[in-house]
């Protein structure tokens, strides 16, 4: 299985551009799928400069409802209305993943829109190609699967707090938000239902692939260790979401995965710089890096 680096938060190559986002080309000689499409049309110009023929894609998997997972849908969409060689392929997305998601800023406080540009969602919602999937476990091909609602269960790994998402409200209700001056949609917490994993079953064991492992990435691999009972997990490509997360919960992240006995960790995106120099010292050669325009062979 062949998995080319198309968006990531690093880029060394000449030609090639990084942004903060992730996009990935998994080929399990198969099947071909795209993995999430970075925030921009990113994705598309390193696709070209690695020569990848998106028309053999079999379909678009987006791990959840985040502008720099799914911002990039908005110029797939304009180059197929446009008439570009682009395939109408399922794309496969949780239904929570619509939600209208939201994060404040770290210093100012303010309200920042992060979920899915509303012309890339209204161009999917139309799409007759679109798959929504639910909680549990979906079968997409032959020993292809989506996981989803991924649940909480150890005692490190929490709700991001920065995360929100808007509380559907009746009409009536909303009116009067309106009539009362609020600048602000009513916001609960975005407990990141729609965070769905990637997991192909190879000849070496279980491949699994997540966005930004909101709901923590033990509690990912422990969801599918659940899922699939007694098979080993051979690899892990994934952003961790470990950027600003505290020593303990990185000390007993990286306790975990050596736990896990993994053949290969590929951290990536959201892991953040710190959190990646201390699993590739734990893991030594089991930990690869990565960025855009590399080829990882699993």
């Amino acid at each position: 299985m062949d998995i080319k680096i198309l968006t990531e938060n690093t880029v060394y190559k000449r030609g090639f551009l990084g942004e903060h986002g992730l996009s990935l080309w998994i080929d399990t000689g198969e099947k071909r799928y795209l993995f999430d499409t970075g925030q921009s049309g990113v994705f598309l110009k390193n696709a070209g400069k690695m020569k990848l023929e998106l028309e053999q894609l079999n379909g678009i998997i987006l791990s959840h409802g985040h502008y720099d997972h799914c911002g990039g849908m908005k110029e797939w969409a304009g180059r197929q209305k446009a008439g570009g060689k682009l395939p109408k392929i399922p794309i496969y997305i949780n239904q929570r993943a619509f939600d209208k998601k939201y994060s404040r800023h770290p210093v100012t406080g303010d309200l920042l829109f992060g979920g899915i540009p509303e012309d890339a969602e209204q161009w999917m919602k139309e799409n007759e190609s679109l798959v929504c999937t639910r909680e549990g476990r979906t079968e997409i091909a032959e020993n292809v699967y989506l996981l989803s609602n991924i649940p909480y269960v150890t005692d490190f790994e929490s709700v991001p707090a920065r995360f929100l998402k808007e509380i559907s409200v009746k009409e009536g209700l909303k009116e009067k938000a309106l009539e009362s001056g609020s600048k602000e949609p009513e916001l609960s917490e975005d407990t990141m239902e729609d965070e769905q994993l990637l997991v192909i079953r190879d000849k070496q064991g279980l491949c699994v692939f997540a966005g930004c492992a909101h709901p923590g990435i033990v509690n990912c691999l422990n969801y599918v260790q659940h899922s699939f009972s007694g098979e080993h997990i051979h690899s892990l490509v994934a952003g961790m979401h470990l950027k600003s997360c505290s020593s303990k919960q990185l000390k007993q992240t990286i306790a975990s995965l050596q736990e896990l006995e993994m053949d290969v960790v590929v951290p990536l995106h959201c892991t953040g710089i710190l959190a990646i120099a201390a699993i590739k010292e734990a893991l030594k050669d089991q930990c690869v890096l990565a960025e855009v325009g590399k080829t990882i062979a699993l």
